[in-house]
């Protein structure tokens, strides 16, 4: 147990001045929101959880040890503009199980008004604009055997700014994954380095690399019913700092209670299973995104 998190955490900061140099930009905006209610209730702690239709975003690895076929929507009002669409389906094939996604952040009708005001002391709309930025996300996972697996998550990724001449542009990325489920004790450990690989193109020519971000994540069962998980995550650059995430579910028959915490501020939610449905809400604040606090909800199917 030891050496495996003296290797993972050794892992993180071998790799900190390598991807260090010569990274610019900024994050990958369209990634930035959270996909599942059921993550987001739990503070986004899921990296060591991943065990549903999310895991292609939270972790690829956990696609190995899930054997069922899931679906999973959701369609969010972020803010007045904003609107964030969800779409993950997952399937075991090829000797592991395959995940399919969809997310896409869209604004529309966005008004670009005049820097002067006209004799009624009024802006005017010069024009309008919209914004789309979608990811889509190719995963695949395999378990080594019933303690240890892999996976990597492929993203392809584009923008277009209607209206905004040099506003579109593409890119891809890669995030892998490792995942251990420890035999004596009920305890799952998970691993992930978001956008190890990536790059950014832009129609003004300009060409972006986010810094890569570590993602170590422990969970455990303090009793049958209930789950805690704690997620540290570092972006592999310097002047940053860690952020910790913590989450705690309880499942009581058919209902699922959830709480959890992050940088943003305190999370919550809920979960009721009827047969092969799933609904889950989860309460959030997000400040980059909105004013006010955003409420998450997904639709789930399992067969």
């Amino acid at each position: 147990m030891r050496k495996i998190l003296f290797v993972m955490l050794s892992a993180c900061l071998a790799l900190s001045p390598v991807y260090a140099f010569g990274q610019s930009g900024a994050d990958i905006a369209v990634l930035n929101a959270g996909v599942g209610a059921r993550p987001l209730a739990m503070g986004g702690a899921f990296t060591s959880v991943a065990d549903n239709a999310d895991a292609p975003y939270w972790n690829p690895a956990g696609l190995g040890f899930i054997t069922s076929q899931e679906i999973t929507s959701s369609q969010t009002r972020l803010s007045t503009d904003a609107d964030h669409y969800y779409l993950s389906y997952v399937t075991p094939a090829l000797g592991g199980t395959i995940g399919l996604s969809w997310i896409q952040v869209g604004l529309g009708n966005i008004a670009q008004t005049s820097s002067e005001v006209d004799i009624h002391n009024e802006v005017q709309n010069i024009s309008l604009f919209s914004y789309f930025s979608s990811a889509y996300l190719l995963s695949y996972g395999k378990k080594l055997n019933d303690h240890i697996a892999f996976g990597l998550t492929a993203k392809y990724l584009s923008s277009e700014m209607f209206g905004i001449s040099g506003g579109s542009g593409w890119g891809y990325s890669l995030t892998p994954g490792v995942m251990l489920r420890l035999a004596k004790y009920p305890v799952t450990i998970g691993f992930k380095i978001d956008e190890l690989i990536n790059t950014q193109q832009w129609g003004t020519g300009t060409v972006e690399n986010v810094s890569p971000k570590a993602r170590l994540g422990l969970s455990w069962f303090p009793w049958s019913e209930s789950r805690v998980a704690v997620d540290i995550s570092q972006v592999i650059k310097s002047d940053y700092s860690p952020e910790v995430a913590t989450g705690f579910e309880w499942m009581q028959g058919c209902i699922a209670y959830r709480a959890g915490y992050n940088s943003s501020g305190l999370t919550a939610g809920v979960g009721f299973t009827v047969g092969h449905a799933r609904l889950d809400y989860a309460f959030v604040q997000q400040a980059a995104f909105a004013s006010n606090n955003v409420h998450r909800v997904s639709l789930s199917g399992i067969w």
